[in-house]
């Protein structure tokens, strides 16, 4: 099949079977058994055509994106303005080395970004092609600041359990992933991992009534015993995504650690990848808590997924440390760490094509306001599931920020009794999906369905998601054996 097949073919022509085929003999999806393919009555969801918050299958079905692609597309589908910048950075000029080169698009968005990120002005930008690269070069940036700076030795990093930071070897190795990680060993040394900020089953103070901030303190305990001297980094999440949408348990956490490395000189990272560019109802994740980072990786939502980009964003005191001169008398890794600048480079960083979708992209956020509008829609659909959902007895939890919510879903809410059951989960995400919700029923953890929609979302489609919520985690209930209480006999 040539490259015709593709172009302006209406999608009413696409021959699904040949698609199926190619799926089931020659691609391979992501973290996907494509063994499961070999039964001819299974295909993956093929989808075709996307305009605001709705996508269609090959088949013509319509679905409402509560996940934005992964997380991702932020500003909604069908967006021309980006698709058109793209088109013209492309005719123009498709590429430009940046090793040592760069194009106008790249300058012109570093120049925007540097400006508009929480890092004090004049913030310098890496540009990568994806959130794992991004989070792959901050943990090298840091590495390599404190070799600059004499101290060779700082290389261990802190994250958390269960956080996701991406799947290179470095990214994968901060990651708090214990599935993702054993297959890959012997990952990057030195990394460490600390307790999570989870206030619903927080085992210091989920009984209490605040947090106590014991989770932090378990951060403060891990610096102390691996050796101040010795630590590169801390990267953390600002709303954690892997475990079930969780943020911190006390608006202190974040200014907490930024003291602590403050008084430490370990670098502060927080991976914005998933929660940046409007995403908890600021335009940068860190402005919602307050807090100046060292770096902000970012990713997804810089270009809405139009196309693939991403960052590091370094406080300009961490990025002039890199201009330093190779003096005399310098210890040897510290005069060749000096030499040559951040000694790291990908071939796509700041693809043009990219740069463009995204100066297009943050043009759009600015000027429609759409972190604005995660923070009204986001309060919005939180209050409906509240209202709806809070008392649902296999509902334990209701959280997040802006439009990333998450709902925790239990076998016995009085308890917390959690269920593991990943075919009921994957039952459950059929369900939503034949009803018109794709979605994630994240099992990293417990149970949460996870809603990361759009920040384009209406709010007539937050009652449509909803509803359809309701009636499915009810149809859950009855299979877990909750049938007979008061919501579920209201629900039938």
């Amino acid at each position: 099949m040539t490259s015709a097949y593709l172009a302006d073919r209406p999608t009413d022509a696409i021959d699904a079977q040949y698609v199926e085929d190619a799926v089931r003999d020659n691609a391979w999806l992501h973290f996907t058994q494509m063994a499961d393919y070999r039964d001819p009555d299974k295909r993956p969801l093929m989808i075709v055509r996307g305009e605001g918050s709705t996508l269609w299958d090959i088949d013509g079905n319509a679905y409402l994106d509560l996940l934005a692609g992964i997380y991702s597309v932020n500003a909604g589908y069908g967006r021309r303005r980006i698709v058109d910048a793209m088109a013209a950075q492309a005719a123009q000029l498709p590429y430009v080395n940046p090793f040592g080169y760069i194009s106008v698009p790249a300058a012109v968005l570093a120049d925007r970004l540097g400006d508009l990120a929480p890092l004090g002005g004049d913030a310098r930008v890496f540009f990568t092609s994806g959130g794992s690269e991004a989070v792959e070069s901050a943990l090298k940036l840091a590495k390599q600041y404190h070799t600059i700076n004499g101290f060779p030795h700082r290389w261990k990093t802190i994250s958390r359990r269960v956080a996701y930071h991406g799947t290179t070897m470095g990214a994968l190795s901060v990651n708090g992933l214990t599935d993702a990680r054993a297959p890959f060993g012997p990952l990057a040394p030195g990394a460490r991992h600390a307790p999570m900020s989870h206030r619903y089953r927080c085992p210091y103070c989920q009984d209490a009534s605040a947090c106590t901030l014991t989770c932090y303190d378990e951060i403060e305990r891990l610096v102390e015993f691996e050796g101040p001297h010795q630590v590169a980094a801390i990267i953390l999440e600002p709303v954690q995504n892997a475990g079930g949408c969780i943020p911190p348990g006390s608006p202190d956490y974040f200014k907490k650690v930024r003291k602590l490395c403050d008084d430490t000189g370990i670098l502060m990272i927080m991976d914005e990848v998933i929660c940046g560019f409007g995403r908890l109802g600021t335009l940068f994740a860190s402005e919602y808590y307050d807090v100046v980072p060292d770096l902000i990786t970012t990713a997804k939502g810089i270009t809405s997924s139009y196309a693939p980009l991403g960052a590091v964003m370094a406080r300009k005191g961490v990025a002039d440390a890199f201009a330093e001169p190779a003096t005399e008398n310098l210890p040897a890794p510290v005069a060749a760490a000096r030499k040559g600048g951040f000694q790291h480079g990908l071939t796509f960083g700041g693809h043009p094509v990219s740069c463009a979708a995204a100066i297009a992209n943050l043009d759009i956020m600015l000027e429609e306001d759409l972190p604005g509008r995660a923070r009204e829609i986001g309060q919005y659909l939180r209050d409906a599931l509240e209202a709806t959902l809070g008392n649902h007895p296999n509902v334990g939890d209701i959280r997040g920020v802006g439009l990333f919510l998450g709902v925790e879903l239990v076998a016995d809410r009085g308890t917390k009794e959690t269920f593991r059951d990943n075919a009921l989960l994957a039952w459950l995400t059929d369900q939503m999906r034949q009803s018109g919700l794709i979605l994630r029923n994240d099992s990293r953890n417990d149970p949460t369905t996870q809603l990361c929609p759009p920040l384009v979302i209406t709010r007539e489609e937050c009652d449509r998601t909803v509803a359809i919520l309701d009636e499915t985690i009810t149809e859950l209930g009855r299979q877990l054996g909750t049938v007979g209480t008061r919501h579920a006999a209201a629900s039938v």
